[in-house]
This record gives structure tokens, C-alpha cells and sequence, in this order.
């Protein structure tokens, strides 16, 4: 079982950090140069598949790293587990706080109509995100050296 629930906490936080790292060195450039609109549809767009899929594989991560933070045998293991699953933890605290809310009110406008007085969210949404990908890069980190500490 050990080996089960470390297997699913190196994939599910590297997704989650692969993933991070992708739209921070691709995705996040290419909308920096999109007219408003254009960045709103795009935005939507993104999400559409986004959404419903990472939160459950954070939510995959997480929960092997609480198990394996009480059931690994090896001390240091166990220590590394509790660094991932608090920087799992991290990932779902900035999203949910920090992209999220921005989420929800790029998804509010309509491309066709962005008002005068509209803030471009995308320089704290980068900031959040990079954020969001180190605590991911972390818990990658903490995974593999934790499982490979493990009998």
C-alpha cells in the first residue's frame, strides 16, 4: 500500500508541477501579448479543461501525502511526506485565494464589451501562479527523495 500511495504522490504533484510549469513558461507569455478580448476568450478557454480536472489531482496528492505522512516507516520519509503535503496544501490555498477569484471575474466579461476602466489581472495572476508552481515544485521534490527513502 506504501508503495501504491507514494507512486500516487510523485504523479499527482508531478502533474500538478508540470502542468504549473508549462503555463508559466508558454502560456503565461502568449497571453501577456493579447489584446484584452482576445485574452478574455482565450482565458475562458483554458479553463474550460483546467478546472474539473486539477483540483482532483491536488485533492490525489494531498491525501497520499497525509496517509503516507502517518503510515511510511522511515522518519525522514515521513518528514519529507509533511513538506509535500504542506506544499500541496499551498497549491490549493493560492489557487483558491489567489487565481481563482481572478478566475471568476476575467470568466464574468463578455470579450465583446471589456469596460473602460477594466484592471488587467494578468500581472497578478502570474504572480499568484508562480507562487502556486514553486509550492508545487516543492512538493514534487519532497515526494521523489521522500520515496526514495523508503524501504
Amino acid at each position: 500500500m506504501i508503495e501504491l500511495l507514494g507512486t500516487a504522490a510523485v504523479i499527482g504533484s508531478g502533474i500538478v508541477a508540470g502542468v504549473f510549469f508549462a503555463v508559466a513558461v508558454s502560456v503565461l507569455p502568449a497571453v501577456q501579448t493579447l489584446p484584452a478580448d482576445r485574452y478574455v476568450e482565450l482565458h475562458r478557454k483554458l479553463g474550460e479543461g483546467y478546472h474539473p480536472v486539477m483540483p482532483l489531482v491536488v485533492t490525489v496528492g494531498v491525501l497520499a501525502d497525509l496517509v503516507l505522512l502517518f503510515v511510511a516507516d522511515e522518519a525522514g520519509a515521513r518528514a519529507l511526506f509533511a513538506v509535500a503535503l504542506l506544499a500541496m496544501v499551498g497549491v490549493q490555498v493560492v489557487s483558491q485565494f489567489g487565481n481563482v477569484p481572478i478566475n471568476k471575474r476575467v470568466h464574468s466579461l463578455d470579450p465583446a464589451a471589456i469596460p473602460p476602466d477594466w484592471q488587467d489581472p494578468r500581472l497578478p495572476w502570474r504572480n499568484w501562479h508562480r507562487l502556486r508552481t514553486a509550492c508545487a515544485l516543492t512538493a514534487l521534490a519532497a515526494n521523489a527523495l521522500a520515496v526514495a527513502l523508503l524501504p
